[in-house]
């Protein structure tokens, strides 16, 4: 695919009004952009850009939850890549790297001058038991976690998956030897266990709400929506117990609501999002009868609870939010959830659930870079300050008094380079067209068919 030519600095944004959300609004500001960084006052202005003039500029959006493509013959990873920084996400937390090829395909695409956001990358999968992905390592006890957070800190990766099958004393460990190497521990409280008994530092899904005895199975789509025990008074417990012990949650909500497709499956795989990803995952992976096994025969029943589960997760984001604890902004991987665009449903939802708008926009951004920036390197991260990383999102308005991140977006700021959307809406257009022509189609079914046959997807 060929990527998008973008303008490289020095350049300079003129008399726009500078939006670190929900902190602060500074008008008639000269941005000025010099290689990756944010310029001081003073420096080279280089081109000034006078059709972004009286333009808003916000940091660049964060994904704290997202699976990067593995490696493919279609390049799945450039499409991926783009996908994010036309929806203005420049940074991303990859949680897992299902066949251990996707980082470094990820890496290679962006050494070869292809847009992709910075990555903050977890690696292997820690479990015990079944080996659900590929890419898994095998804890058989607490006394295994120096090694495997050492393995992960060698590799270049700045967080552990904590992943099924692990006891309490396993995640205490890995918690303890992660902290000594300066990494960070995100992950699933396991099946077998609650919320307040994994005590994971950043709990995704909102896995462990419900009382273990209350799923139906042991995969990811029970422990997605078998809320039908959860309580206020359960709500109320784990605000509390998050509260105490200092946990951070991404919840995903996203990945909840868009199960919801598969009422009208359908409509579901034609509506426009879908139709940003290649056909194998609409006519193949999410189909509701040939698709992922976890999937198959989805029914009204099962929609219900969906629609049950996403309304007490969103009450329970609401009461977090309101009680102060740590919230992130992730997407997942699931049917019907898109790179990029899967992030602004999310800050929707996130409003949904009480959330005022900018800060939703100061979770998707400063929040998120206070947690990622200093393993990358970057403790500015996420916002507008001179030295801080040129990952920007320039605007005709202010975004954040809304949550709809693709409304009067003009460019996107990638590592200093600008981006125009029309640019980046041609590429994606022109990325969309290469992957429905014969032969990436013929391979898309070869490939998702070998993909179906030969990975445990129960999760």
């Amino acid at each position: 695919m060929t990527p998008p030519r973008p303008l490289t600095g020095p350049f300079t944004l003129p008399d726009v009004t500078l939006v670190q959300p929900a902190e602060s609004s500074t008008p008639h500001t000269a941005l000025r952009v010099r290689g990756d960084r944010i310029a001081a006052e003073g420096d080279d202005g280089g081109r000034v850009l006078e059709q972004y003039r009286g333009a808003h500029v916000v940091p660049g959006l964060v994904d704290m939850h997202t699976h990067m493509t593995p490696r493919s013959p279609l390049r799945l990873t450039e499409s991926v890549l783009l996908l994010n920084i036309a929806h203005g996400v420049t940074t991303v937390r990859d949680a897992g790297d299902a066949d251990g090829t996707s980082g470094r395909a990820a890496r290679e695409a962006m050494e070869g001058g292809h847009p992709g956001p910075r990555m903050s990358t977890a690696g292997s999968f820690v479990t015990r038991g079944r080996t659900r992905w590929p890419n898994s390592v095998q804890m058989s006890g607490p006394g295994q976690a120096a090694e495997i957070v050492a393995r992960a800190a060698d590799g270049g990766h700045r967080w552990i998956k904590s992943y099924e099958g692990l006891d309490t004393c396993d995640i205490a460990a890995l918690v303890t030897a992660a902290e000594r190497r300066g990494l960070g521990v995100l992950g699933h409280v396991p099946t077998t266990l609650r919320h307040e008994q994994a005590l994971l530092p950043d709990a995704q899904h909102l896995f462990g709400v419900p009382d273990p005895a209350d799923l139906g199975a042991d995969t990811v789509l029970c422990r997605a929506t078998d809320w039908q025990g959860v309580t206020d008074r359960r709500l109320d417990e784990v605000v509390r117990h998050s509260l105490a012990h200092g946990l951070a949650h991404t919840p995903t909500l996203v990945a909840t609501e868009a199960l919801l497709g598969y009422r009208d499956y359908e409509s579901a795989r034609s509506a426009p999002p879908a139709g940003m990803l290649p056909p194998l995952y609409t006519d193949r992976l999410w189909h509701p009868q040939r698709g992922f096994p976890v999937y198959r025969g989805i029914d009204g029943y099962r929609v219900d609870r969906v629609a049950h589960s996403l309304r007490l997760k969103l009450r329970l984001v609401g009461l977090m939010h309101s009680a102060g604890v740590d919230l992130h902004i992730g997407t997942d991987s699931q049917p019907f959830t898109v790179p990029g665009h899967a992030v602004h449903a999310e800050m929707r939802l996130f409003e949904r659930a009480g959330v005022p708008a900018p800060e939703v926009w100061r979770i998707a951004t400063r929040g998120a870079g206070q947690v990622l920036g200093p393993g990358l390197g970057e403790p500015a991260l996420g916002t507008l300050a001179p030295g801080a990383p040129a990952d920007l999102l320039v605007y005709r308005g202010d975004p954040t008094l809304r949550t709809d991140p693709s409304e009067g977006l003009e460019a996107v700021v990638s590592r200093g380079r600008l981006y125009a959307r029309a640019d980046l809406e041609a590429a994606l257009e022109a990325d969309r067209q290469r992957l429905r022509r014969p032969l990436p189609a013929l391979l898309g079914r070869i490939g998702s068919a070998r993909v179906l046959r030969t990975t445990d997807f129960s999760f």
